[in-house]
């Protein structure tokens, strides 16, 4: 059995859980709805993927077109190692969605958080934090160097 978490910024959901219940390797569905859509699911991984699982997600919110995750986690079973993207500055909040949404569709990458919120923008330039970007992904798939290239061909 496989897990995944995936936030996404969404506050509509009414009958998600159900649908992704309906799915075929969905054994459970928690949802939280705070700010943001905080979606944990249980899955066989030999009948759906993690990639699957989000398309299916986004189909059903009508959010496929608008880059809406904040941070996923993909539960691996094996070690992982850390890699930290700290930027000065952010482009918008598109743009870190967008690189979030990205790594997730990258196979080795096992997990991304990062410290961005929405008052961030509307902070003076001067009193905003750093962006910081944890990410976990499995070494024996993606080296450091690897890691250095996928940083830099970010849209961040």
């Amino acid at each position: 059995m496989s897990e995944l978490t995936i936030v996404i910024d969404n506050w509509g959901h009414k009958e998600l859980k159900e649908y992704l219940m309906s799915l075929k390797g969905i054994l459970d569905v928690e949802i939280k709805n705070d700010e943001q859509l905080d979606i944990y699911l249980k899955y066989d991984s030999s009948l759906i993927t993690s990639k699957i699982i989000k398309m299916e997600i986004t189909l059903f919110l009508n959010i496929t077109k608008i880059p809406s995750l904040l941070s996923f986690n993909k539960y691996p079973k094996f070690e992982t190692s850390n890699y930290t993207i700290t930027r000065d500055d952010l482009c918008c909040e598109y743009c870190y969605k967008g690189a979030i949404d990205d790594l997730f569709e990258i196979e080795g990458i096992e997990m991304a958080k990062g410290n961005f919120n929405e008052d961030y923008l509307f902070k003076k330039y001067e009193n905003r934090e750093k962006i910081i970007i944890n990410i976990k992904y499995d070494p024996n798939l993606i080296s450091t160097e690897e890691m250095k290239q996928i940083e830099l061909k970010l849209n961040i």
